[in-house]
């Protein structure tokens, strides 16, 4: 459960390390994991606050063979393959925040993930690549800003039309806590829309009920009311199917043009 402790801690760590523990990446890893050694429900949370505790610095990454082992009852070789997909697949990737990885990872009898040499030709051709990629976005963005038009569509339609909308965040707590999900994710659309049906049920629901997880759900604890606001036209458009606005310029909905609660 994610409480304000918790949030607390989320809040302090680098940018970079918050984003790519709540990416597609990590989530995939735990996936597998979970999967692989058909961990109950129980064991998914043993095995999230072993990672969350290295990740605060509250534990070593020396005593997490140790750790898995006792707190998921794994054998001596399954708790070595977990601990070395985590430090190579999650922890590796953001090496820099974790000293000692690499001699950990060898000690445990692992490979050093390793990046493929690029050859020179390749390296220029993929700056030339950038180069038109980056001018091209340039002048996108002036198209976009002599221009702009607004796609008024339930949300569930500009969400399959224009999937950034899916993307687009709403609060600005780092994260939310969905069930289904093995780690906290970011407070993006998507996973509002997906908590709340997990939540309240995959049926159109009363403004009473809609109210009910606004104000009172642990995830949107600390919202301000614009945040609310904003969360609350989005599962009204997944209930009544109102339209919202989606900027193809801001490449958003836009709800300063939206009066309606």
């Amino acid at each position: 459960m994610i409480d304000d402790n918790f949030e607390k801690k989320i809040n302090k760590l680098p940018n970079h390390i918050s984003d790519f523990l709540s990416s597609v990446e990590a989530v995939d890893v735990i996936i597998k994991i979970v999967k692989k050694n058909k961990f109950e429900r129980f064991k998914l949370k043993e095995l999230n606050d072993i990672i969350y505790r290295t990740v605060f610095k509250e534990a070593a990454i020396e005593n997490m063979r140790d750790e898995i082992k006792k707190k998921l009852n794994s054998s001596d070789e399954d708790s070595k393959e977990i601990t070395l997909i985590i430090l190579t697949e999650i922890f590796y990737p953001i090496k820099d925040y974790f000293p000692g990885i690499e001699d950990e990872i060898l000690k445990l009898g692992g490979e050093i993930p390793k990046e493929k040499p690029k050859k020179l030709t390749e390296q220029l051709l993929k700056r030339e690549e950038e180069m038109e990629r980056m001018a091209e976005i340039e002048k996108e963005k002036e198209r976009e800003r002599m221009s702009d038009t607004i796609i008024l569509k339930p949300i569930e339609v500009l969400i399959k039309k224009y999937p950034i909308v899916g993307e687009q965040q709403i609060s600005s707590r780092k994260s939310i806590e969905l069930k289904s999900m093995p780690i906290p994710m970011k407070p993006l659309v998507k996973f509002w829309m997906k908590d709340y049906k997990e939540k309240m049920g995959y049926y159109q629901h009363s403004n009473l009920e809609r109210v009910q997880y606004v104000y009172h759900d642990k995830n949107t604890k600390n919202m301000n009311e614009e945040e609310r606001r904003q969360l609350n036209l989005i599962l009204k458009s997944v209930d009544e199917k109102i339209f919202l606005p989606y900027s193809t310029r801001m490449k958003k909905i836009d709800f300063s043009k939206m009066n309606e609660e």
